[in-house]
């Protein structure tokens, strides 16, 4: 067996995926420091199962994942691999190749896999467990490791041999037994201190026993006579409260005939009311109408007054108004045809005003204009004309030199071509091929790139696949259970249904014999035919409360048949309710009419349950008289308002009883009842169904989820695949793409002088060029300007010449100008005042035509629509008329109200009188009632007393026990009873049983002390036998590495002699070891006394002897040899070399010897900041390359 290659991920300075391939021999690792060499020794470490982050040289796991760098992010998992190969089954598998795998998430989760099934760590473990490459054999030796030998104390350095030994594993079986010991101890004194504690408890509780006993006993006897005496009582007290019942009945229905005629003369004085105020209204109308009439009448008499006015001044104000109109029309046209003159004449003005003020402005501008100014630009500009043209001569004589400068680099650089011609085509040539592979080469690489990306991407998403369907599989799992517990759940309500538990036995008896037809007409108990809403449940059970599981029949003789049944099958008691016979209870309307607008009322009980209309009879026969309040305040409330006539019932379970008790508090939590069965059982069938739907639906999810991973792996395999298949093109190209970037870097060195001559010539021919190109953009300016110029110069020749010539006659035409212009001035002004007054004038006639329009139109409609002066006065005569008629209306109907109210105030009165009478009857009647219901609450309390307390009916009690003959003398025995169980005190019932389990403890806990004393001796017999194995192995395997240790040294120093010795040869157990050398040519002497490179060989011969006794499939050296002088180094490697035929070794190095007897060099880089990459040769193909 042998270590075949390791691959990482992640793995600390290692971001990237490397494979180390290890052959048979020595593989060494070297590299300059901070490379990351150790690294591969920590991860081969980490796999063979390290747990010590400290020994990794982190100070937590999550530090061996690479932390990222300047231009890389860090990861977030790490992952070894190691590969070994297993042809000889030296490890227990049944294969030739097992990879051991390794993963570790930055959230601080590890993965661990054998030939890439999961498993666990402890697996791994117990694979490398005796093999040589556990954590405790020699398989990985650093510079700790000789450090450790070096340094340590004697009994320190004893450790190192015990790991040889095999004993280490022995000394933790003794630190586990000796905990155990200790446990066993510990358990025995606890045992010890438990029996002394039982032992002082059971005298106490044996005398407290006894007096338990005697409790029962009286107890029973107490049972026995108060049952009696309770049926004594409960008949007699029923039979007081029945015969009151019957009298409140007779007077009940006489109370209902009495206000039944109360409620009639009600409703006629009701009628009476309603006519009356009908009358009321009839007068308020009457009284409206009048009022009306009476303003309509004052309202016309106004108006003929208004009519009479405005009819004699007509004619007049009419004449008036259209003779202003039509003055006022004939001035407004006037004002129109003068205010269009007056502007036209404006217009004309202002047209002329402008055309003279610009005759002026010309003439101005010719007279300012001053001969000697105009001379003297004359002169300046043919200054600047010669200047241009001096300019003009020079830029020509630059452009010709230029051209001929231009001409000679031609010619410069036709020769230089000429005369390296030859390198240029071939710098040509190899400039295309490096530009199409440097192209092809960075193409390849962005797609090498985005493949890794690619699979980065897998992973990730290969990670987020496998975590979602681990959760979904636990999720799937948990349903599974969740479903089991379900289905268990329904069973067993189920069976409890079908069995009728939770019933009394004797009605259980008779539903089972319905369900075989043993018995007919057995309807079933009232709880299987009542639907209770969720909300009702519990006030429903506190009101049935036994009552739920009587049983309806159809008839009496049905329910003697029933009984005869059970006396036949002695099968114990059940009450019947047959449909023929029982009576409905209910409330009272005048009551439910005083409680239904209380806002805690919440119904009566039996219209509260949902039952079959031919059950409905016996529903309200055991709750048509229970009222349901809300809470216990509102129940109070409305037993006040029913005068604690009948039973009130929260939601809550608290009970108010007819009378005035109440009863309440905190009832036992039960997980299911009679009540909740069939509602659990249905919401159990629904989420059972509900969550089968929802696993099969996951299933097809957690399904589709594996087969999503599947489908990832393979794609994952396949892109891995072809990544490396690219990365060797990739590689290949790289290699052409340096070797044509060498080749066209030696060209270019020799071109070097032809491209900077090249260089200068096409700048300077630029630079000419360009300068070229200026100067003819210049001289085409300065051909313009002096044409500009020489234009200018004529123009002001020839008005200066013109200007002498006309001088007096423009002053004088100038003058007369501005004179003309100075009139029209004042003329547009006056004329614009005049045209602004007759607007201002037209503007008030054409508001003042406006108003006499407006006037006339109102005065003509009014003497079109007046009314003449009859039809006032009819229209006056009419009101007047209908105003008597109103008032004699409204002083008859006054009259009927009074004689009407008088009647009403008579019968009111005789209703009243028998309202009283009423009322005292119905007094009468509550007086009764509160006394029977003071016996129904007697004989409730009577009962309940019963069932509380004995847990028995009434009609199984008059069963079972004797109705007391003497109930006085009775009652007598049963006070002495109470007496003397009172007498016994506090009495624990519970000391009986106490007694029993404290006595079968104390027997249980002394057969344990025996035990442990047994297993406290096997525990020493145990220490003592690994003691002498430990002894045993240690002496045979220090023995043995001593006779090894003497001759590796010998081999390793090329002679001298070095000995074992230990520190207490008689207790092998604590003995140290103490190392003797002695170099060739000098003394025997201690370790501490040899130099610093004796001291590290002979630490390593330790080693060596070590694995000569134990030899392991591989071994690790970490730079073991960095003490040595170059001498010793070498005999160091020969000696690994041939040792090397034994055992595989793997050897991180600086050292130049063991580089050069090795058969494999892996060269650790960091070309990368903070990233290690691994470049492989083999040294046996090298020297074959270098001989051929």
């Amino acid at each position: 067996m042998y270590l075949k290659r390791l691959e990482s991920v992640g793995f600390k300075s290692f971001a990237e995926r490397i494979k180390v391939e290890f052959v048979p021999g020595v593989t060494a690792v070297v590299g300059p420091n901070g490379s990351g060499k150790s690294n591969i020794t920590d991860a081969i470490r980490w796999v063979l199962g390290e747990q010590s982050a400290k020994s990794l040289r982190g100070s937590k796991m999550e530090d061996i994942i690479f932390q990222g760098s300047d231009s890389r992010k860090a990861l977030n998992v790490a992952e070894v691999t190691l590969v070994l190969d297993n042809h000889d089954s030296k490890l227990p598998l049944d294969y030739a190749e097992i990879s051991v795998t390794r993963r570790v998430y930055r959230s601080g989760d590890s993965e661990f896999y054998i030939n890439k099934q999961s498993c666990r760590l402890k697996d791994i473990i117990d694979l490398f467990m005796d093999s040589g490459l556990g954590r405790e054999a020699f398989s990985i030796i650093s510079q700790g490791k000789v450090e450790e030998i070096l340094s340590s104390k004697a009994e320190e350095r004893r450790t190192i041999f015990e790991e040889a030994a095999g004993v280490l594993k022995y000394k933790q079986r003794k630190k586990k037994a000796e905990y155990k010991l200790a446990e066993t101890q510990e358990n025995l004194n606890r045992v010890e201190d438990i029996i002394h504690e039982i032992e002082q408890q059971i005298d106490p509780l044996k005398e407290q026993a006894e007096t338990a006993k005697k409790y029962l006993k009286l107890r029973d006897q107490l049972k026995e006579n108060e049952i009696s005496y309770l049926i004594s009582e409960i008949e007699t007290v029923h039979k007081q409260w029945q015969t009151l019942l019957n009298e409140l009945e007779k007077e009940k229905i006489e109370e209902i005939n009495r206000k039944t005629v109360i409620q009639k003369k009600e409703a006629a004085l009701e009628n009476e009311r309603e006519n009356l105020l009908k009358l009321d209204t009839s007068i308020e109308t009457l009284q409206s109408n009048l009022l009306t009439t009476t303003q309509q009448l004052e309202k016309y008499e106004g108006k003929k007054q208004l009519l009479n006015e405005k009819t004699k001044h007509f004619a007049e104000n009419k004449q008036k108004l259209e003779s202003g109109k039509q003055d006022t029309a004939v001035r407004i046209d006037q004002l129109h045809a003068e205010l269009v003159n007056e502007k036209k004449h404006l217009t004309d003005l202002l047209a002329l005003k402008l055309k003279n003020k610009q005759k002026v402005e010309e003439l101005e501008s010719k007279l300012t204009t001053d001969q000697e100014n105009i001379a003297g630009t004359i002169e300046e500009m043919k200054s600047e004309y010669i200047e241009y043209l001096n300019e003009q001569a020079a830029k020509r004589n630059e452009k010709q030199s230029i051209d001929q400068q231009l001409q000679q680099i031609s010619g410069r650089k036709d020769r230089q071509d000429e005369k390296f011609q030859d390198l240029v085509v071939q710098r040509e040539g190899l400039t295309y091929k490096f530009n199409e592979t440097k192209s092809g080469f960075l193409s390849k690489q962005r797609r090498y790139a985005e493949k890794e990306s690619l699979i980065k991407q897998l992973k990730q998403k290969l990670e987020q696949e496998r975590s979602q369907f681990q959760e979904s599989q636990t999720k799937l799992y948990q349903g599974y259970q969740y479903i089991e517990k379900l289905k268990s759940r329904k069973e067993m309500l189920e069976e409890m249904k079908e069995d009728f538990q939770g019933f009394f036995f004797g009605v259980k008896a008779v539903l089972k014999a319905r369900e075989e037809s043993k018995l007919q007409q057995i309807h079933g108990a009232i709880i299987e035919l009542i639907d209770v809403p969720k909300e009702y449940i519990t006030a429903i059970e506190m009101v049935l409360g036994g009552q739920a599981q009587h049983i309806v029949v159809t008839d009496d003789q049905a329910a003697r048949n029933a009984i005869a049944w059970l006396k036949k099958t002695n099968n114990g008691r059940a009450t019947f309710l047959p449909l023929s016979s029982i009576q409905e209870r209910f409330i009272m309307n005048n009551v439910l009419a005083k409680i239904d607008k209380h806002a805690g009322f919440v119904g009566i009980a039996s219209n509260l349950v949902g039952t079959k209309d031919s059950f409905q009879k016996a529903v309200n026969h055991l709750m048509g008289h229970v009222v349901i309040a809300k809470t216990l305040k509102d129940a109070n409330e409305i037993a006040s308002l029913v005068m604690r006539k009948y039973r009130i019932v929260t939601l809550d379970g608290d009970i108010v009883n007819p009378g005035g008790s109440m009863s309440g508090g905190a009832g036992k939590k039960k997980n299911q009842s009679l009540f909740t069965r069939d509602k659990d059982l249905q919401e159990i069938t629904e989420k059972l169904q509900d969550f089968e739907r929802r696993t099969n639906a996951f299933e097809q999810k957690v399904d589709h989820q594996k087969q999503q991973i599947s489908l990832i792996e393979e794609k994952l395999d396949q892109e891995e695949e072809s990544l490396s298949s690219w990365q060797q093109s990739l590689q290949e190209l790289r290699s052409s793409y340096k070797e044509l970037e060498m080749k066209l870097a030696s060209v270019n060195d020799n071109l070097s002088i032809y491209d900077q001559d090249k260089q200068q010539f096409n700048q300077d021919s630029e630079e000419l060029k360009h300068r070229d190109k200026a100067l003819t953009l210049e001289l085409k300016e300065l051909s313009q300007k002096l044409a500009s110029i020489e234009k200018k110069i004529n123009i002001l020749t020839n008005q200066e010449t013109e200007f002498k010539e006309n001088q007096d006659q423009l002053q004088q035409e100038l003058h007369t100008n501005q004179v003309s212009l100075a009139e029209l001035e004042e003329r547009v002004k006056n004329q614009q005042g005049k045209t602004n007054t007759i607007k201002l004038q037209l503007t008030e006639l054409q508001e003042q035509y406006d108003s006499y329009t407006s006037d006339l139109e109102d005065l003509i409609t009014f003497n079109r629509s007046k009314e003449t002066e009859e039809d006032i006065d009819h229209f006056i005569e009419t009101k007047r008329i209908g105003k008597s008629e109103l008032m004699n209306s409204i002083q008859t109907k006054r009259s009927e109200r009074s004689e009407r109210t008088q009647l009403l105030q008579d019968r009111e009165r005789e209703l009243k009188e028998e309202n009283k009478q009423h009322q005292l009857f119905i007094q009468a009647i509550q007086e009764k009632d509160v006394k029977a219901n003071r016996l129904d609450v007697e004989l409730e309390n009577w009962l309940t007393l019963l069932q509380n307390d004995y847990t028995i009916t009434f009609e199984k009690a008059k069963q079972t026990y004797k109705k007391a003959d003497n109930p006085e003398e009775t009652k007598a025995i049963v006070k002495q009873l109470k007496q003397s169980i009172e007498q016994l005190g506090a009495v624990n019932l519970g000391a009986i049983d106490e007694y029993d389990r404290v006595s079968e403890r104390y027997t249980f806990l002394t057969v344990q002390r025996n035990d442990l004393v047994e297993a406290k001796q096997t525990l020493y017999a145990v220490i003592a036998e690994m003691d002498e194995e430990m002894q045993k192995r240690f002496d045979i395997t220090f023995t043995q590495i001593k006779e090894e240790f003497a001759v590796v040294f010998k081999e390793l120093f090329g002679g001298g002699h070095a000995e074992l010795k230990l520190t207490d040869p008689k207790n092998l157990l604590d003995t140290g070891v103490e190392i003797i050398a002695q170099p060739p040519g000098k003394k025997l002497q201690h370790l501490g006394l040899l130099s610093g490179g004796e001291r590290a060989l002979t630490a390593i011969a330790l080693l060596f002897s070590i694995l000569r006794v134990r030899p392991v499939p591989f071994c690790v050296l970490d730079e073991v040899e960095a003490a040595l002088d170059e001498a010793n180094v070498v005999r160091f490697a020969k000696y690994v070399k041939l040792y090397s035929k034994h055992t595989q070794f793997i050897v991180i190095t600086h050292r130049k010897g063991t580089m050069e007897e090795a058969d494999v060099l892996y060269g650790v880089t960091m070309q990368e900041s903070g990233v290690s990459r691994l470049v492989s040769v083999r040294l046996e193909e090298t020297k074959e390359l270098i001989q051929t």
